[in-house]
Protein backbone atom coordinates (compact mmCIF):
# COMPACT_ATOMS: atom_id res chain seq x y z
CA UNK A 1 0.00 0.00 0.00
CA UNK A 2 1.24 3.46 -0.92
CA UNK A 3 0.94 5.70 2.15
CA UNK A 4 -0.42 9.09 1.15
CA UNK A 5 -1.05 12.43 2.78
CA UNK A 6 -4.80 13.10 2.96
CA UNK A 7 -5.82 16.74 3.31
CA UNK A 8 -8.62 19.13 2.44
CA UNK A 9 -8.39 20.69 -1.01
CA UNK A 10 -7.70 24.42 -1.39
CA UNK A 11 -8.28 26.73 -4.38
CA UNK A 12 -4.65 26.24 -5.48
CA UNK A 13 -5.46 22.57 -6.13
CA UNK A 14 -7.77 23.48 -9.02
CA UNK A 15 -5.34 22.60 -11.86
CA UNK A 16 -4.25 19.21 -10.45
CA UNK A 17 -7.88 18.26 -9.77
CA UNK A 18 -9.02 19.15 -13.28
CA UNK A 19 -6.03 17.22 -14.69
CA UNK A 20 -7.12 14.17 -12.67
CA UNK A 21 -10.68 14.57 -13.96
CA UNK A 22 -9.46 14.66 -17.57
CA UNK A 23 -7.20 11.65 -17.06
CA UNK A 24 -9.87 9.56 -15.34
CA UNK A 25 -13.18 10.34 -17.01
CA UNK A 26 -14.41 10.54 -20.60
CA UNK A 27 -16.88 13.18 -19.41
CA UNK A 28 -15.10 15.08 -16.61
CA UNK A 29 -16.81 17.37 -14.12
CA UNK A 30 -17.15 20.91 -15.40
CA UNK A 31 -14.15 23.01 -14.39
CA UNK A 32 -16.36 25.91 -13.34
CA UNK A 33 -18.09 23.69 -10.77
CA UNK A 34 -14.81 22.53 -9.25
CA UNK A 35 -13.50 26.09 -9.15
CA UNK A 36 -16.70 27.31 -7.49
CA UNK A 37 -16.62 24.56 -4.87
CA UNK A 38 -12.96 25.21 -4.04
CA UNK A 39 -13.47 28.96 -3.77
CA UNK A 40 -16.76 28.83 -1.86
CA UNK A 41 -16.32 26.11 0.75
CA UNK A 42 -19.22 25.03 2.88
CA UNK A 43 -21.12 22.58 0.71
CA UNK A 44 -19.15 19.56 -0.40
CA UNK A 45 -15.95 18.31 1.19
CA UNK A 46 -13.02 17.88 -1.20
CA UNK A 47 -10.12 15.71 -0.05
CA UNK A 48 -6.85 15.13 -1.86
CA UNK A 49 -4.37 12.28 -1.62
CA UNK A 50 -0.77 13.33 -2.24
CA UNK A 51 2.25 11.13 -2.89
CA UNK A 52 5.51 13.00 -2.24
CA UNK A 53 3.72 16.30 -2.88
CA UNK A 54 1.94 15.17 -6.07
CA UNK A 55 -1.85 15.02 -5.94
CA UNK A 56 -2.52 11.47 -7.11
CA UNK A 57 -6.22 11.34 -6.32
CA UNK A 58 -9.14 13.16 -4.84
CA UNK A 59 -12.72 12.74 -3.81
CA UNK A 60 -15.83 14.75 -3.05
CA UNK A 61 -18.31 14.03 -0.27
CA UNK A 62 -21.67 15.64 0.37
CA UNK A 63 -24.45 15.12 2.85
CA UNK A 64 -28.00 14.08 2.07
CA UNK A 65 -30.15 14.10 5.21
CA UNK A 66 -29.04 11.13 7.32
CA UNK A 67 -26.52 9.74 4.80
CA UNK A 68 -23.29 10.94 3.31
CA UNK A 69 -23.05 10.96 -0.49
CA UNK A 70 -19.83 10.16 -2.33
CA UNK A 71 -20.06 12.40 -5.35
CA UNK A 72 -16.68 11.72 -6.95
CA UNK A 73 -13.58 9.59 -6.42
CA UNK A 74 -10.67 9.59 -8.85
CA UNK A 75 -7.08 8.35 -8.79
CA UNK A 76 -4.60 8.97 -11.60
CA UNK A 77 -4.12 5.78 -13.66
CA UNK A 78 -0.42 5.52 -12.81
CA UNK A 79 -1.22 5.53 -9.06
CA UNK A 80 -4.06 3.00 -9.08
CA UNK A 81 -4.00 -0.29 -7.16
CA UNK A 82 -1.83 1.22 -4.41
CA UNK A 83 -4.56 1.73 -1.80
CA UNK A 84 -5.05 5.44 -2.47
CA UNK A 85 -8.80 5.21 -3.07
CA UNK A 86 -9.10 3.07 0.06
CA UNK A 87 -7.37 5.74 2.15
CA UNK A 88 -9.63 8.45 0.74
CA UNK A 89 -12.68 6.31 1.56
CA UNK A 90 -11.41 5.77 5.12
CA UNK A 91 -11.15 9.54 5.55
CA UNK A 92 -14.63 10.05 4.11
CA UNK A 93 -15.92 7.40 6.48
CA UNK A 94 -14.49 9.37 9.42
CA UNK A 95 -16.08 12.59 8.17
CA UNK A 96 -19.40 10.77 7.77
CA UNK A 97 -19.25 9.57 11.36
CA UNK A 98 -18.53 13.12 12.53
CA UNK A 99 -21.70 14.14 10.67
CA UNK A 100 -23.52 11.29 12.45
CA UNK A 101 -24.17 9.61 9.12
CA UNK A 102 -24.15 5.83 9.46
CA UNK A 103 -24.48 5.05 5.76
CA UNK A 104 -23.07 6.33 2.50
CA UNK A 105 -24.52 6.24 -0.99
CA UNK A 106 -22.97 6.78 -4.40
CA UNK A 107 -23.65 6.48 -8.11
CA UNK A 108 -21.37 4.44 -10.36
CA UNK A 109 -21.52 3.79 -14.08
CA UNK A 110 -23.08 0.42 -14.77
CA UNK A 111 -20.14 -0.37 -17.10
CA UNK A 112 -17.42 0.52 -14.55
CA UNK A 113 -16.66 -2.95 -13.27
CA UNK A 114 -13.39 -1.96 -11.57
CA UNK A 115 -15.13 0.72 -9.49
CA UNK A 116 -18.06 -1.56 -8.70
CA UNK A 117 -15.66 -4.26 -7.48
CA UNK A 118 -13.74 -1.76 -5.34
CA UNK A 119 -16.89 -0.44 -3.68
CA UNK A 120 -18.21 -3.97 -3.15
CA UNK A 121 -14.95 -4.92 -1.41
CA UNK A 122 -15.55 -2.32 1.31
CA UNK A 123 -19.20 -3.13 1.86
CA UNK A 124 -21.24 -1.29 -0.75
CA UNK A 125 -24.26 -3.14 -2.11
CA UNK A 126 -26.62 -2.52 -5.00
CA UNK A 127 -29.63 -0.40 -4.09
CA UNK A 128 -31.21 0.67 -7.39
CA UNK A 129 -30.59 1.77 -10.98
CA UNK A 130 -31.06 5.23 -12.47
CA UNK A 131 -31.74 4.93 -16.20
CA UNK A 132 -29.87 7.42 -18.40
CA UNK A 133 -28.23 9.16 -15.42
CA UNK A 134 -25.02 10.16 -17.20
CA UNK A 135 -24.77 12.74 -19.98
CA UNK A 136 -24.02 10.01 -22.54
CA UNK A 137 -27.18 8.11 -21.54
CA UNK A 138 -25.50 5.36 -19.52
CA UNK A 139 -27.30 4.08 -16.44
CA UNK A 140 -25.99 4.61 -12.93
CA UNK A 141 -26.11 1.99 -10.23
CA UNK A 142 -26.92 3.35 -6.79
CA UNK A 143 -24.79 1.65 -4.13
CA UNK A 144 -25.05 2.02 -0.35
CA UNK A 145 -22.90 0.95 2.57
CA UNK A 146 -23.00 1.06 6.33
CA UNK A 147 -20.32 3.08 8.05
CA UNK A 148 -17.76 2.16 9.28
CA UNK A 149 -16.64 0.40 6.12
CA UNK A 150 -14.99 -3.01 5.90
CA UNK A 151 -11.47 -1.72 5.30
Amino acid sequence: MQIVDIDFCVPEDFKPLTAIESACFDIPWEERLIKRDLNEPGGSVYLKAAVKGIIAGYGVLGRAEDASHLMNLAVLPEYRRRGIALQLMAAFGEISLEWECWRMCLEVRSSNEAARNFYSSIGFVYSSRMKGYYADGEDALILTARIPFRL
